[in-house]
């Protein structure tokens, strides 16, 4: 006979926030903590129904909200960033095409002249 185990709430909402964030897989948490998958989704569809945030303060919800708020304020900041230090890379990549062309002897005579 199998003893039946059980996790606390705490348990299942770092498990399930380990794979949403990334950190580890469901199979290497199955594997680890010996957990059916079938299990772990169990507990993903509990987490995204917000039964691990029942017993939450109206003040730590707050609080929660207004870390969202500044992840997303920076995630809109950051890909601002990125898209600026994209053209950018793109317009230097032109310009060292351009400086790469063919030089016909006129660009030549042009050039000569303006260098003295």
């Amino acid at each position: 006979m199998r003893i039946r185990r059980s996790f606390s709430d705490d348990f299942k909402k770092q498990v399930v926030e380990s794979i949403v964030s990334g950190s580890a897989t469901q199979a290497e948490i199955a594997r680890e903590y010996k957990i059916s998958p079938v299990i772990i989704n169990r507990w993903k569809k509990d987490y995204k129904s917000g039964k691990f945030f029942e017993n939450v303060s109206s003040n730590d919800m707050a609080k929660l909200e207004l870390r969202v708020r500044e992840l997303e304020r920076l995630l809109g900041k950051l890909t601002l960033e990125n898209e600026m230090l994209k053209r950018a890379r793109d317009l230097n990549t032109k310009e060292k095409k351009e400086d790469l062309s063919i030089v016909t002897s006129r660009d030549w005579e042009q050039s000569q002249r303006g260098a003295k």
